[in-house]
């Protein structure tokens, strides 16, 4: 008797502990169910984030980015010539050596002196031979500054950005694939959408950093100090002949438009002109009376 009650209460034991294995194993089922069924919602989450899915190491530089330092370089150099146009024809014929460009030329001249300028970018491994040797070629050096930008910092934190944003780019074109909503389909494309064009910032931000560390930019200003020698005029210029017999028709056309004026000026006043005159000849014959008879009263 006591032998079937033990076994009795095994075999319920038994039960039970299955019962609760079965209801354990439905509840997860359940819920990856739930899971994979579950709608496209709220974008990509974690995905938007930069850094997800890759490594950072604040010591060793991202794959594909070497250890070598990004340094923008721009320089500016005065220079004293005596000639700006040769000087300036010089400088480019060297940058062209140099498998560079001109950007900008500019040229001013005054009743002083003569000033010029040009903008160029040269590769920057040869930027310090070109600085060197500009007095041999263009003139007297009376100030030159170089200023270096490092960039590297920014170019590793681009980099790393850029291989983050391809790991969600690659994500969502997977979801994109496999999206059957239409709801879905328009939340996954608008999200790639911003992706994709965050990646084209991206890459243009490191295209400029590339050109720019790799072209240094020059600013050249040319003053001219020589002293300059006025031309001797030829018979060409001189003309002493015509100048004399311009000289002189101008004189006379003077004396004529004088004597004009004048004959215009009497004979087109001469009523007034005749007034005055009687009116002063009448003042004249009274003032003389009037001495005459006080002489005779006094002798």
């Amino acid at each position: 008797m006591g032998k079937r009650i033990l076994i009795g209460f095994a075999f319920i034991l038994l039960l039970l502990t299955g019962c609760s294995a079965s209801n354990d194993s439905s509840d997860s089922s359940n819920a990856m169910d739930s899971s994979e069924q579950k709608s496209y919602e709220g974008g990509i989450g974690a995905d938007m984030d930069d850094s997800a899915g890759v490594e950072e190491d604040g010591e060793m530089a991202p794959e594909g980015v070497n250890n070598e330092r990004k340094v923008m370089y721009n320089a500016s150099v005065s220079l004293e010539v005596d000639d700006i146009g040769k000087s300036i024809d010089e400088v480019e014929k060297n940058v062209r050596d140099l498998n560079g460009y001109v950007v900008e030329v500019n040229f001013t001249s005054n009743n002083e002196q003569d000033y010029g300028s040009i903008t160029l970018r040269i590769p920057t491994d040869s930027l310090t031979a070109f600085l060197d040797g500009l007095e041999e070629f263009s003139g007297k050096v009376v100030e030159k500054r170089v200023v270096g930008q490092d960039v590297t910092e920014e170019y590793v934190d681009l980099t790393s950005r850029l291989k983050a944003k391809r790991v969600v780019e690659e994500r969502l074109l997977d979801l994109l694939s496999k999206a059957e909503k239409t709801e879905d389909l328009l939340k996954i494309s608008n999200d790639l959408s911003i992706v994709q064009e965050e990646i084209e910032q991206v890459m243009g931000r490191m295209k400029y950093l590339d050109n720019k560390t790799e072209f240094a930019e020059v600013e050249m200003n040319f003053m001219d100090v020589s002293i300059p020698i006025p031309d001797v005029k030829g018979n060409e210029d001189l003309k002493t002949g015509e100048k004399i017999k311009k000289t002189f028709a101008a004189s006379l056309n003077s004396i004529t438009a004088f004597f004009s004026g004048l004959a215009v000026f009497l004979i087109g006043y001469s009523p007034i002109l005749l007034l005055l005159a009687a009116a002063s000849f009448i003042i004249y014959i009274g003032v003389r009376r009037y001495y005459k008879k006080r002489e005779s009263k006094s002798e």
